[in-house]
């Protein structure tokens, strides 16, 4: 993507976060976290990993035994929250945080990623680019919103692709990514990296084989629909939701290498959001986000107390609200294109969606 000068007129929100963002240059900010919550409990690991498990393969049998197809769609729901809670078990084993083994944090990912039949290197390499320009308009690889003069010159097909990612079919945002660099190695300019991802493909055809050749046999290709395809849309859904909303939001920009900050990237531009406990326990606390991208190498049972310590060391700093019906909602309605004034967002008529009107930046759940 060509180098950007944008904004090119900025109004006081976009200043606000400037001024943040210099605050924190030359900070440490993971020296804020006690060194010992980078320690990996390896049986703590183990558990999330098993009770992912469980509700993924509890949910397509409660699929195979159900009295009446209505009951299909709550137990895809359920499956897919396994199969994301396990997409987070390799989440914290792509990043070294599951336990000290490399070869053990990268044969559990393997295993994890299962269910979404995504070869770990491939995510694993891709994410840590999303790490390493989080918010960055030309080189964060999750959700970044292009200008609408690019989006006028896109091919048809990317167009569809784009406009249907960001508005009702926002679930299959992590599958264009899948599809775009899960199964070819030249995405990857680094060898070691192509050679990795290589080996993850291996991996993943060759469980297919043997686990799709008797699913099919037995129970046909609607077997195939009920008992893999529809808890994998799940577990897509869940997953695209969920990192759409913690990096988009009305009053948090996307940034052109002359204002991006590595520091800015970590810790002000993840909104983080409060679930219920229940939830937490069953996504291994991945909405505590801003945490993880200060220092990804914390386990996830750790980050409540690292995002505490953030929030003491910053106060006014970490993005925080309590989960809430709608707030997906507005953000498939409004936030589309990446305004090239403003350094916020437009929405597909090209109105633009004024920071202003968002609510405060900075919420303390009760």
């Amino acid at each position: 993507m060509a180098a950007y000068n944008f904004p090119s007129d900025p109004g006081e929100p976009f200043r606000d976060f400037l001024r943040k963002s210099e605050q924190l240059e030359g900070e440490r900010l993971a020296s804020a976290i006690p060194r010992d919550y980078f320690e990996p409990r390896v049986a703590r690991g183990l558990l999330g990993f098993a009770v992912s498990w469980v509700l993924y393969i509890g949910a397509i049998v409660g699929v195979a035994y159900a009295p009446h197809w209505l009951l299909y769609i709550p137990l895809w729901v359920v499956a897919g929250l396994g199969g994301w809670g396990l997409h987070c078990i390799a989440h914290d084993c792509g990043h070294g945080s599951f336990s000290r083994s490399r070869r053990f944090n990268f044969a559990v990912g393997h295993v994890s990623l299962l269910p979404l039949i995504y070869p770990f290197h491939a995510w694993r390499h891709v994410h840590n680019l999303h790490h390493s320009h989080t918010n960055n308009l030309e080189l964060d690889t999750d959700w970044r919103p292009v200008p609408a003069a690019l989006y006028d010159r896109m091919p048809l097909r990317e167009k569809v692709i784009y406009h249907g990612t960001r508005t009702w079919a926002f679930w299959g945002g992590t599958i264009n990514y899948w599809r775009e660099s899960g199964f070819r190695p030249s995405f990857f300019p680094k060898r070691e990296a192509r050679r990795d991802v290589r080996r993850s493909i291996v991996f993943v055809l060759a469980v297919c084989v043997l686990y799709f050749t008797p699913l099919v046999y037995f129970t046909g290709v609607e077997g195939f629909f009920l008992y893999f395809i529809a808890p994998w849309l799940a577990t897509h859904a869940w997953f695209s939701a969920t990192t759409l909303m913690h990096h988009s939001a009305d009053d948090v920009p996307y940034l052109t290498n002359e204002h991006w900050t590595r520091n800015a990237s970590r810790l002000l531009v993840t909104t983080d959001y409060v679930y219920p406990k229940w939830l937490l326990f069953l996504t291994h606390n991945i909405s505590i986000h801003t945490a993880h991208h200060v220092a990804p190498v914390v386990p996830y049972y750790n980050l409540r107390k690292a995002q505490a310590a953030l929030k003491d060391a910053y106060p006014g700093m970490v993005r925080e609200e309590r989960v809430r019906a709608g707030q997906l909602a507005r953000i498939i309605r409004r936030l589309h294109f990446y305004d090239t004034e403003s350094g916020f967002y437009t929405d597909f008529s090209r109105t633009k969606t004024a920071p202003a009107d968002a609510a405060p930046a900075v919420r303390t759940p009760s």
